[in-house]
């Protein structure tokens, strides 16, 4: 049933709605989606984009409380300023027509050409066509890839028709998840919300059927979480030790 809830959630479920459906204390609601966040984020893992593929950086979480007086306030974007919970969530994502495109997420602590560059250096093809803003973070992707830059400052397509409006879709539900949802991310799990995510952009178009077939499967096909464990999660671990104990009978048989 929480998987159930969780699918046809578009923007994701929280896990207080979550307790109330299922008749359960708020932890186990929340431990248990964790553990489906967690188990759908391993497979970013073997996740190879091919074709044209878009990067971009969006913020998450972090937001100050603004000083009553216009004098007292601080401006939010300079780090000095920030609280340490405002981290950034680089995506990478497919835009190929008439194929179903595929999002990979990493969360860093700000847009930078490092991270970047190991991204799409161990997650894209080198034949790829890599779309990018203006932002300096991706001018070190020059020569590994083949690079397009989109200059927002200036338009949000260039003349030819380079965008990044893929990209941006995905960032829309993470907004939309953000806001009208959970209304804050944790950010010691925040790399799970974004994998969750970018699961149900990948999957929109795909059937309920289908959907709850393919994360049944990829949970069923994960060890049992060694990140979530404490005395107070035994409801929801008994119920993923028993989904992983019947599928491996099945696999044995």
């Amino acid at each position: 049933m929480a998987i159930w809830e969780e699918i046809t959630a578009a923007k994701g479920m929280a896990a207080l709605h979550l307790s109330r459906k299922l008749n359960a204390q708020y932890k186990t609601a929340y431990v248990l989606l964790q553990k489906l966040r967690e188990a759908v984020g391993l497979r970013r893992e073997a996740i190879n984009l091919r074709g044209t593929v878009q990067i971009d950086g969006k913020y998450v979480g972090g937001v100050l409380r603004k000083a009553n007086k216009k004098e007292e306030r601080k401006d939010g974007r300079k780090k000095e300023n920030q609280n340490g919970k405002r981290m950034c969530v680089l995506a990478l994502r497919e835009a190929n027509r008439h194929a179903p495109n595929r999002t990979l997420t990493r969360v860093i602590m700000d847009e930078n050409g490092k991270d970047a560059w190991a991204a799409v250096a161990k997650h894209v093809d080198p034949k790829a066509l890599l779309i990018a803003d203006e932002h300096k973070a991706y001018d070190d992707l020059i020569g590994l890839v083949q690079l397009t830059r989109v200059n927002h400052s200036q338009q949000y397509q260039e003349d030819d028709g380079t965008d990044s409006n893929v990209i941006e879709s995905f960032f829309s539900r993470v907004e939309k998840a953000y806001k009208g949802i959970n209304h804050r991310f944790s950010t010691k799990y925040l790399d799970w919300y974004m994998a969750m995510l970018s699961w149900k952009e990948d999957t929109r178009y795909m059937g309920l059927r289908w959907q709850f077939a393919d994360l049944l499967r990829t949970i069923t096909s994960r060890p049992t979480s060694r990140n979530l464990c404490g005395y107070w999660q035994c409801a929801a671990q008994n119920i993923v030790d028993q989904v992983w104990l019947q599928a491996s009978r099945r696999t044995n048989v």
